[in-house]
């Protein structure tokens, strides 16, 4: 979610008053200012490439209603996904997603394999963050679709709401594997090999050496959405306008190149020797 004018004038008067975020106990997670749980630009070897679905709820501005901005590398230019009031909530309304897809293999390597670049704000003191959250789940196929267990242990009395609740801000430290809560030029990592007992990888639905698809999935922070544990999942709410996740860039760490640009190289490599011992011949 991007501010107006008139809230950002209102955050800087209140910060010079001294109204930051209230002391906290830190969470057993790493804050979003920890160096080892950052990916950084030069980290990754492939961007997204194409936008598969882009499914926004209903209210996203049309400046941040823009799917391409979630390509390629982070630039500052975000896609929405919109977010859920109470009505829609109750209504069953869904919240909003976005699937990118690669044209190169994200493969279950050594560390993070994949990073999700998002624009959360520091206007609270660390690890206190503006973070609209959302699910992060991969694909080999486009069809079949894993989840990254995640974990939030915010309650909603823990979330720093001094300009109210739409512009809350939340623990980092209590938040692990959701997107959203690092600034914006700083990936949030994600692990294949957390995903390798998941019944969609065990029963070989999803390939962790051969992952093509992104999907993000918006949680609207009102505690109706539940992490891995089933705890409720605070975040602020409700948002407007460019409310929900506001995604960046997606990004791959650890890729091998498709079998048909293997194939081809081959067979590039092949034509080539052939015609040497063509010409020595």
């Amino acid at each position: 979610m991007m501010f107006a004018n008139r809230v950002i004038s209102g955050l800087a008067a209140s910060l010079l008053l001294g109204v930051t975020a209230s002391a906290v106990v830190a969470g057993p997670y790493p804050s979003f200012s920890d160096t080892s749980h950052q990916v950084l630009p030069g980290q990754i070897s492939a961007w997204a490439t194409s936008v598969v679905d882009y499914s926004p709820t209903a209210g996203v501005d049309a400046a941040y209603a823009d799917a391409s901005h979630a390509l390629a590398a982070n630039d500052g230019g975000i896609v929405s996904l919109g977010d859920l009031d109470a009505a829609q909530i109750a209504a069953g309304d869904l919240p909003g997603t976005l699937t990118v897809k690669f044209d190169t293999l994200i493969s279950d390597l050594a560390g993070p394999d994949l990073a999700v670049f998002e624009n959360a704000s520091q206007f609270y003191t660390d690890p206190v963050i503006f973070a609209e959250l959302a699910y992060v789940e991969v694909s080999s196929n486009g069809t079949d679709f894993v989840r990254f267990p995640s974990v939030s242990l915010n309650t909603e009395d823990d979330l720093v709401a001094n300009f109210g609740r739409a512009y809350a801000g939340a623990d980092t430290t209590n938040i692990y594997n959701l997107a959203g809560v690092h600034p914006t030029g700083i990936g949030t990592p994600f692990d294949l090999a957390e995903l390798s007992g998941m019944a969609e990888v065990v029963s070989g639905a999803v390939d962790l050496s051969a992952i093509q698809y992104v999907r993000l999935v918006d949680i609207p922070g009102s505690g109706d959405f539940v992490d891995s544990l089933g705890n409720p999942i605070f975040d602020a709410w409700v948002t407007t306008g460019s409310g929900g996740l506001d995604l960046d860039a997606v990004g791959a760490i650890n890729t091998v190149p498709e079998p048909s640009t293997t194939l081809l190289a081959l067979l590039g490599i092949a034509l080539v020797a052939g015609g040497r011992l063509a010409k020595r011949g």
